[in-house]
């Protein structure tokens, strides 16, 4: 049995203790309000009194050390510092406004028309990520994507199992050299080269996800097989070596290319013959309806808070790849795989329990943190600015939850495609 299994059963048997001795004290009408009262009580109260207590200093103890700590040594509390540390020194560090940043990102998502957009998509996908990196990491974790849960999973063991299965695909010696298009700030690469001993390099296009990326790797001692460098990933072959790595893939990154056969044919350039890409996209489904105005509110609330030029069709995703030249091994919508608990949007759907992510998605949520940040605004804690980044991710949340719940989109169309060798 694991430690944190029996970490967890002994909570349970405290909070159980505590349930029972208060459950006594109630019966007995016997609640000792003071030291005095204890002293003087018989000792079935005494006993009762001394088990509800110390239980409700254990079970207070445990709660403190999550909100200091968390489940991985990075608890609520130790974000929200990392987050206003940060954000203190953002503007001054990156040399950047925030407050302009995100007024110029919402201009570039003004029109309906795409095409600005696709033109512009490098400020695009930079001003994007500036201004969100920081929330993505304080409010979901280091991995930036979906996966649905099976049962008995957690969060956290959901996204390290989505990575992992991608990964399989590419089927790869420990030592193979590996690339990472649209990295993050790197927390899938960094899981995986645990797990695979591969040479990991990721790229993105943000010069703040780089240089946060490379401090993890060095923090958790990552930094010699894996590591993030900048570029722009419609331009691979001008950034690395033709036919340089063993295996490429892509976690719901590939989607902020104007034009996917851009984006796959750099990677076929940059891959060994013979190797394997493997990715997972976002796209619209067979269920998504232009005439239908919800789809349509859906995909621009999706495109607006994360991002993106513009959502296309699963097909396109597959005329694409193989216009490229690759062979296509296998490809498939995961959102609709069996044996799910928990569907990949529910992270995203209300709740009111205040000790999950859902919380915040709820009025009273999303209320109190646009508040709550105006107030950090006002107090030149955060950039001014900041709110409005967090009412765009907010806004991305409703067209993914939207967007899950009627199967329109999918964050998570897995393509396997294989260079070819060279014909002799």
């Amino acid at each position: 049995v694991s430690g944190r299994c029996v970490e967890g059963m002994a909570l349970q048997a405290t909070f159980g203790v505590a349930c029972a001795a208060g459950g006594y004290l109630k019966y007995v009408n016997k609640v000792p309000i003071s030291i005095s009262a204890v002293t003087t009580a018989t000792p079935d109260v005494k006993v009762a009194a001394c088990a509800a207590t110390a239980s409700v200093v254990v079970l207070g103890a445990n709660f403190l050390e999550y909100l200091a700590y968390g489940p991985n040594g990075n608890g609520p509390m130790a974000r929200v510092a990392d987050f206003v540390r940060t954000g203190l020194g953002q503007e001054k560090k990156r040399k950047i406004v925030v407050k302009d940043w995100i007024e110029e990102y919402n201009k570039l998502h003004a029109a309906e028309d795409a095409s600005e957009r696709n033109s512009d998509y490098a400020s695009l996908v930079n001003h994007y990520y500036e201004l969100a990196t920081l929330f993505y990491e304080v409010g979901w974790c280091p991995s930036f994507h979906f996966a649905y849960r099976m049962l008995g999973e957690s969060f956290m063991e959901s996204i390290r199992r989505h990575e992992y299965y991608l990964a399989g695909f590419l089927g790869l010696a420990p030592g193979s050299k590996v690339l990472d298009v649209g990295c993050g700030i790197g927390g899938p690469y960094r899981n995986i080269a645990r797990h695979t001993k591969w040479d990991i390099t990721g790229i993105t296009i943000n010069e703040y996800q780089v240089n946060r990326a490379n401090t993890l790797c060095k923090a958790q001692g990552l930094d010699k097989t894996c590591r993030s460098v900048q570029g722009d990933f419609m331009k691979l072959s001008t950034q690395f070596p033709k036919e340089s790595f063993d295996g490429v893939y892509a976690i719901e990154a590939t989607c902020h290319a104007p034009e996917r056969r851009g984006v796959y044919g750099e990677i076929f350039k940059v891959l060994k013959p013979g190797g394997v890409f493997a990715c997972y996209e976002w796209c619209l489904t067979d269920k998504y309806d232009k005439n239908n105005k919800v789809h349509r509110m859906y995909k621009k609330q999706i495109e607006e808070g994360d991002g993106l030029p513009d959502l296309c069709h699963t097909s396109e995703c597959d005329q694409a790849i193989r216009d490229c030249g690759f062979e296509v091994i296998h490809r498939r919508d995961m959102q609709v795989d069996p044996n799910q608990v928990s569907p990949w949007y529910i992270t995203m759907t209300p709740s009111l329990n205040p000790f999950t992510q859902r919380f915040q998605f709820n009025m009273f949520g999303m209320f109190m943190t646009v508040w709550g940040l105006r107030l950090l605004e006002f107090l030149y804690i955060v950039p001014s600015g900041t709110s409005k980044v967090q009412i765009m991710l907010q806004q991305a949340a409703l067209g993914l939850a939207g967007g899950g719940i009627t199967g329109c989109f999918t964050p998570m169309y897995l393509m396997v495609c294989r260079k070819p060798f060279a014909k002799r």
